[in-house]
């Protein structure tokens, strides 16, 4: 499977929350963008297993304001709000990427 460059390294198995070779097998071999592989994300990410994943490509809104140092409750009022980047998961769960997240929160150290 090859991965178009991105200005960070990107792994599909990371986003996928999978294996290498099961990534290979969802993506099919071909090649492929992080958009395709974040919408092969949101029907197959078993967001719950990486729930204390300190290093997993997307967050829930719980692990997305320990990021934050926020309650839950200001992060979810921000996703209601459109005021966070993130995609639905089939399940409803909001998922943010923790890039966006992590680059967020230093901002506002600033």
């Amino acid at each position: 499977m090859t991965v178009t460059s991105r200005s960070f390294p990107f792994d599909p198995a990371k986003v996928l929350g999978c294996s290498d070779e099961q990534a290979a097998d969802l993506m099919a071999g071909k090649v492929v963008t992080p958009g395709e592989v974040e919408a092969v994300a949101v029907r197959v990410y078993d967001w719950r297993r990486h729930l204390r994943d300190p290093h997993s490509y997307w967050l829930t809104a719980t692990q997305a304001a320990r990021v934050l140092h926020l309650p839950p409750a200001v992060v979810k009022r921000m996703l209601d709000d459109d005021r966070l980047p993130y995609v639905t998961h089939v399940t409803g769960v909001r998922l943010m990427r923790r890039h966006e997240i992590e680059e967020l929160a230093v901002a506002r150290m600033r």
